[in-house]
């Protein structure tokens, strides 16, 4: 199969540099970049749990992973990046304002507030993240968790196959994007996540959102 050679060919290139990351016990999935100042005031607003896992959790690994996965496929859209980071960031702050006092030093402080996780998450790993993030936006919009969920998988596949057969045919594709296709394998649960954190999102955006949308 053309990804058994991907792999295959991936891994003599980046054999050293592996060896060597490994010996600096650095993970690549869990670098975090400086998140767009429009989506900032929506971190600051994260519960520390939620933020911990966007910033260094397994939900930051899905979408450093996907990112990666995905790099190239959708055009620059830097007006509806700083668009999307204002709406989410006011909707994240009347959320606050709505948010009980008391409910920071509950047994539930954890998981209060807004769950802004999969969307912080991408801001802080790269522009195609957000992308991304907005895709499971649109699914969980359309489709419910479990049907979304398996829309992910068949698109991570589908996707995996498009780089193979690129490169195959010898053609120009990004490193990471080379590395993410061979070594990616995301469990069912982690999409699920993925999706549940877009979904979340979404209902609270509808309820603070909703006498705009039905005016």
């Amino acid at each position: 199969m053309a990804i058994s050679r991907l792999q295959a060919s991936l891994a003599a290139v980046t054999n050293e540099f592996t060896v060597a990351a490994a010996q600096m016990n650095f993970d690549f999935t869990l670098i975090k970049c400086e998140a767009p100042k429009e989506f900032q005031p929506l971190g600051e607003n994260l519960s520390a749990k939620r933020k911990h896992d966007a910033e260094q959790g397994t939900t930051h690994v899905t979408a450093r992973r996907l990112g990666a996965l995905f790099e190239g496929v959708c055009p620059a859209t830097p007006n509806l990046v700083k668009a999307y980071g204002r709406r989410v960031s006011d909707i994240s702050a009347v959320a606050a304002t709505e948010t009980p006092p008391e409910s920071a030093k509950s047994l539930f402080s954890a998981h209060s507030g807004i769950d802004g996780t999969s969307i912080w998450a991408a801001a802080t790993s790269s522009p195609t993240a957000l992308h991304v993030q907005l895709l499971a936006c649109m699914l969980a919009r359309v489709w419910s968790g479990p049907e979304a969920t398996s829309l992910w998988v068949e698109i991570i596949k589908e996707r995996k196959a498009e780089i193979a057969a690129k490169f195959e045919a010898e053609d120009e594709i990004h490193f990471s994007t080379l590395k993410a296709a061979s070594q990616l394998d995301m469990p069912r649960t982690q999409l699920a996540d993925w999706d549940d954190s877009a979904r979340s999102f979404l209902r609270t955006a509808d309820t603070i959102k909703y006498r705009e949308q039905n005016s």
